[in-house]
């Protein structure tokens, strides 16, 4: 009995140290610790980053603040005048309003459209991690593969045998060494990348930069189900928030170049400037969609084009794992060495690369083609 209430104690010590322990943890360690077991998905991350982003609270704030001054300017407006005032307190208060009205319209637009870049901006911070962690297996596989081929050109070096037909040992193990640094170099640059990438994934979700969540979201190709680019393009134009308004400014100074005299400065604007401003504002409107219309095609081509290299780099994936296949069964009854095998596994790493590669850039391009005023395609 005596043992039994020893060992009781002994346990109950154990269990009350590793509560201490819990208790002083950092909250960071903790959190990262959960967030590692938990787990990160697209739609969490892309909640966290419009939670998180600067430029969102701070289109928030300016619906506010454009609010206060549409309701300051309707009240300083008595009546709506109809056709010709001539009065330049009327005047005033009435360009006011309407310019008011819009700018109001305009930061509500402007909120949806800075919604939409953080959304992309995050699949693609996301994708970003994922990407550069196949990388990493790549490069995994490529310095295992070079490191048993300069192991066995070292060995060859040492028995004076000559394994490559143009090259002596001493050449090809003098070769080997360089491929080797050279490995060593990608695998250092594949994890900086990693790192970059979960750095650059934190840093929009408001994480501590140290984190390395597991991402669970993966992606399945799917070729882009618009077929018809015409119709691509009208979609985008028809849902732009640049030119919805735009459009709306042209409205306005339409409508104040025939009954507004005084500016809201409260000078004179004589009618031929006012007409041309409308006329400015419809070419804007026009550039607008002329450079929407190109962005819109340019992505659908390119979505197109990685559809065929998507073929393509299945088809050399197959390749790659049958070569594999039959290389291994070779080195089981021992027509083929270790190092040749490793060979084709870094061939097969890289194949799977290019494709996990193209598959997150062409979904990021279809999110583009739809919002494309929300694009960011230079790190592509």
């Amino acid at each position: 009995m005596k043992l039994i209430r020893n060992k009781k104690a002994y346990w109950y010590k154990v269990v009350l140290v590793a509560l201490m322990l819990f208790l002083i943890m950092p909250a960071d360690i903790l959190l990262a610790e959960q967030s590692d077991d938990q787990g990160l998905e697209l739609n969490e991350a892309v909640n966290l980053a419009l939670q998180n982003s600067e430029s969102v609270k701070k289109a928030v704030k300016e619906i506010s603040r454009t609010n206060e001054l549409r309701n300051y300017a309707g009240s300083m407006l008595e009546f709506v005048p109809i056709g010709h005032i001539g009065n330049p307190a009327v005047e005033m208060a009435y360009s006011n309003a309407l310019s008011s009205e819009l700018t109001y319209q305009i930061s509500r637009k402007s909120l949806t459209a800075e919604e939409d870049t953080v959304i992309l901006d995050t699949c693609k911070r996301y994708w970003a991690v994922l990407k550069a962690q196949e990388k990493l297996k790549a490069a995994e596989a490529e310095i295992e593969a070079v490191q048993c081929q300069l192991q066995n050109s070292r060995v060859a070096e040492q028995v004076g045998v000559s394994l490559a037909p143009n090259l002596s040992p001493r050449q090809l193990s003098m070769a080997s060494e360089a491929q080797y640094s050279g490995a060593q170099a990608s695998l250092e640059s594949a994890r900086n990348e990693l790192e970059k990438a979960y750095n650059s994934l934190n840093k929009a979700i408001g994480s501590n930069t140290k984190e390395k969540p597991i991402l669970k979201d993966t992606l399945i190709y799917e070729p882009y189900e618009l077929k018809d680019i015409n119709h691509a393009v009208n979609r985008a134009l028809s849902q732009s928030p640049l030119i919805w308004q735009a459009e709306q400014t042209v409205n306005m100074k339409d409508l104040l170049k025939d009954i507004v005299i005084y500016s809201s400065a409260g000078q004179y604007q004589p009618a031929e400037a006012r007409r041309l401003e409308v006329e400015q504002a419809q070419l804007d409107v026009s550039s607008t969609k002329k450079l929407l219309e190109e962005a819109v095609r340019s992505i659908y081509y390119q979505i197109r084009g990685m559809e065929e290299m998507y073929t393509g780099a299945m088809e050399a994936l197959k390749v790659a794992e049958e070569n594999l296949r039959v290389k291994k069964i070779m080195c089981e009854v021992g027509m083929a060495t270790k190092a040749e095998v490793k060979a084709e596994e870094q061939k097969l790493a890289d194949a799977q690369y290019q494709i996990s590669e193209l598959i997150y850039n062409h979904s990021y391009l279809k999110l583009a083609c739809e919002k494309p005023w929300a694009a960011q395609l230079g790190s592509l």
